[in-house]
């Protein structure tokens, strides 16, 4: 029995040791799976989440692989468009080069040309003027033989038996001498100016040696221009040599010669007028300065009537004041009384009297004082203009002085190297005086 009850014990002892052991056991499976993911209970749990394992790390792996791949694609792509960049830029460049190069190299044509022309127009330009000047030197040349011709037979006319006759026939010699030189330079300078007719008389223009409306504006041709103004000289009474030149060097509106006479005829006439207006303004100061001596001896008069008139009122107002004083007394007689209030009424009228004259003269006074004030203004302001006329007419002058130098210098520049000095650039072809120097100008 007892060993039955042994038995018993120890069987279980036994199973409290193995529920202990199991116990356990199962707390180390529970916290190894806590911590592990791993159950050793739970071998086809633990072969399944293997293979999602696996699936993901597949996965990732096939994603990585796809980067990659994107990456060396896009790697592939970067470096093939920076080679196609590469390769248009080295294409622009050579073509940027290429356009270069023909624009200098048109650059240095057009530069040719331009030099090309510019050296025949210089080449016209000094033919036409050494014909010019040519023609010039042969009608001073013709000019000078006749007055020599002419100055001897006017010596030898001292001696003669029939001078008057002889100094006629000398005189009409000199005259055709004179017209056969006139008519030769004219016929000159025509065969001159014909050359503006052609092509390249714009040579002349692009050359700067005669303005563009100098060539033939207003007429046909430029020969027709120089046959006008010959024309019109001659009717003037001036040699054929002023029409010529002015026909191919500018007349007098085209050169800027009229504008600048005019500015100076305009400065002079100012000048004129400023002198005028001193002189008249000076004699007016003069004419002010007795008007106000002679007001200011009226004012005097006034002023002294003015204080004799206010003197006779103080002494009537006293009077009346002591009359009206006695008139006061108690003593007095009704009689006495009358008479002395009729004192006092004279007294009165003639204070009114006084005071009307006093009021009469003030007014005098007062408008003899404005009259002067004025005249004092007048002279004040006639001295201001006078004193500004004064300072204007220097700074006039000097523009006289500078816009005759202008002019000069315009005569001076009109046609450089031209031998005949005789102011024929200053001469007006403007007969009708329109402004326009064309065939309307021929009478």
């Amino acid at each position: 029995m007892k060993n039955m009850q042994k038995k018993g014990f120890l069987y279980k002892a036994i199973l409290f040791s193995t529920a202990v052991v199991f116990s356990y056991s199962l707390l180390n499976s529970l916290v190894v799976s806590k911590y592990t993911g791993v159950s050793e209970f739970g071998s086809i749990a633990y072969a399944k989440k293997s293979k999602e394992e696996k699936a993901t790390e597949k996965e990732a792996k096939a994603e990585a692989k796809a980067e990659k791949a994107a990456e060396k694609a896009a790697e592939k792509a970067a470096e093939k468009a920076a080679k196609a960049a590469e390769k248009a830029a080295k294409s622009a460049e050579k073509a940027a080069e290429k356009a270069t190069k023909e624009a200098n190299k048109s650059a240095e044509q057009a530069a040719k040309d331009i030099a090309k022309t510019e050296r025949e127009n210089l080449k016209f330009t000094q033919k036409v003027d050494k014909d010019f000047d040519k023609a010039f030197e042969k009608y001073a040349q013709e000019i000078s033989k006749a007055q020599a011709k002419y100055q001897k037979a006017a010596e030898k006319v001292v001696t003669a038996k029939n001078p008057n006759q002889k100094i006629n026939k000398a005189e009409d010699k000199l005259s055709n001498r004179l017209s056969n030189a006139d008519n030769k330079f004219e016929e000159d300078v025509t065969k001159v100016s014909k050359k503006f007719d052609k092509k390249e008389s714009k040579s002349l223009v692009n050359s700067g040696w005669v303005k563009n409306e100098v060539y033939s504006a207003g007429f046909e041709n430029h020969g027709q221009r120089v046959k006008t103004y010959v024309e019109i000289a001659k009717q003037l009474g001036q040699p054929a040599y002023v029409g010529a030149l002015q026909a191919n060097f500018g007349n007098i509106y085209e050169t800027g010669i009229a504008d600048l006479q005019n500015q100076i005829q305009s400065l002079n006439d100012q000048i004129a007028l400023s002198n005028q207006t001193i002189q008249s303004n000076l004699t007016s100061i003069s004419t002010l300065e007795a008007s106000i001596a002679t007001l200011n001896t009226q004012l005097s008069g006034l002023n002294a009537n003015l204080d004799s008139f206010t003197a006779q009122s103080n002494t009537i107002s006293a009077e009346i004041n002591e009359l009206n004083t006695q008139l006061e007394n108690p003593d007095l007689t009704e009689e006495q009384a009358a008479t002395i209030q009729s004192q006092i009424d004279t007294l009165d009228n003639e204070l009114n009297d006084v005071n009307n004259q006093i009021t009469s003269t003030t007014d005098q006074a007062n408008a003899v004082s404005d009259q002067i004030s004025t005249t004092e203004t007048n002279i004040t302001n006639l001295e201001t203009e006078v004193a500004n006329l004064e300072t204007d007419i220097p700074n006039l002058e000097n523009q006289v002085v500078s816009t005759t130098n202008e002019l000069n210098t315009t005569i001076d520049d009109v046609k450089p190297g031209v031998g005949v000095d005789t102011g024929w650039e200053t001469v007006s072809l403007d007969v009708n005086q329109d402004g326009v120097i064309d065939s309307n100008d021929l009478l």
